[in-house]
């Protein structure tokens, strides 16, 4: 029973691992090498509100989800996880569970008439 213990709990161990090193969402760095409007939506998506003010500048808002997931704790998942017999999963999931929700950041885009970005602004 043993032997097959061995070999059965490595396969449904390492969650924690595979959740902490999921790297989904946007750098909040990347966005500001952006220069154009189109630039600018390749990283971020469609805007969710976009107008025009008098002067002919595009204000755009954008709802995007922020950067997760991290190789370091991936790898100190894994190394937690050979150390203890696989036992740390039990802490480690829960844990990841708990870092991994989507957090968003909603950025306001000033864009001039030649669709060049002006001023980025976090709200």
């Amino acid at each position: 029973m043993r032997f097959l213990l061995l070999f059965i709990v490595p396969f449904f161990a390492s969650c924690s691992v595979v959740m902490a090193s999921r790297h989904d969402g946007v750098d909040a760095n990347l966005l500001t090498t952006s220069r154009t409007r189109v630039e600018f939506m390749e990283i971020a998506g469609h805007p969710l509100t976009s107008q025009t003010n008098e002067q002919g500048e595009v204000i755009e808002t954008y709802r995007i989800l922020k950067e997760k997931g991290s190789m370091l704790r991936a790898f100190m998942h894994g190394a937690l996880d050979l150390a203890t017999g696989f036992l740390w999963e039990f802490v480690g999931t829960p844990i990841e569970g708990s870092l991994s929700r989507d957090t968003y950041m909603m950025v306001k885009v000033t864009f001039d008439t030649d669709e060049t970005v002006q001023r980025i602004e976090l709200l």
